[in-house]
């Protein structure tokens, strides 16, 4: 593991994937990886359960990670793999809040068929986990404080030197200059944009 994602979901992960692939960090983990191996969502879900994981096995093909559900145990990755580095996808948080309403939120509903039973599990733990429940979402001030607070946790508690920290709109430079790479002659992937 070279890059471990810190970053909640709706904060450009499905684009930091693609530009950690393509920069050579690739295969990377994401919460649409779940889909793909539900095997990967009934481990989270295990380990919830008070299951011993053994990560470094769990997530040996994996050059990364981002988005839920590898973001909930960003502390532990960075202790199992210590040089890789840590990576925080940012967005403005009025604009996360209204994406997570229109997106995620609203086709995880309730009644709603969203996928595997495991997966379902780790999309119904994100409400829970975070927002006591589906409908704590729509209390938008305390739904945007934990949203920034879990953003000065992950700076609190991750040393700098292995911080980084990466808008989308910031495009490669900054990213490819903190992970000490070339920066690619294509444009940085900007995926999952929302219109309106």
């Amino acid at each position: 593991m070279k890059v471990i994602g810190a970053g909640w979901g709706r904060t450009g992960t499905t684009s930091a994937a693609a530009a950690l692939s393509l920069l050579g960090f690739g295969p990377c983990l994401q919460m649409q990886t779940m889909w793909e191996q539900p095997a990967l969502a009934e481990v989270w879900a295990a380990h919830y359960r008070g299951e011993p994981a053994d990560w470094r096995a769990v997530l040996g093909e994996f050059g990364s990670t981002v988005d839920w559900p590898g973001c909930w145990e960003w502390q532990t990755f960075a202790r199992l793999w210590p040089e890789a580095k840590v990576l925080l996808t940012l967005r403005d948080g009025a604009s996360w809040y209204e994406s997570v309403v229109a997106s995620i939120h609203a086709w995880t509903a309730p009644g709603q068929e969203v996928g595997p039973p495991p997966v379902a599990a780790l999309l119904d733990r994100v409400w829970d986990e975070h927002f006591d429940g589906w409908h704590g979402v729509f209390d938008r001030d305390r739904t945007l404080a934990r949203y920034e607070a879990h953003v000065a946790d992950v700076r609190r508690v991750c040393p700098p030197e292995r911080l980084v920290e990466w808008h989308v709109a910031d495009g490669w430079v900054p990213l490819c200059d903190a992970l000490g790479v070339a920066v690619p002659q294509q444009a940085a992937p900007h995926l999952n944009r929302r219109s309106g």
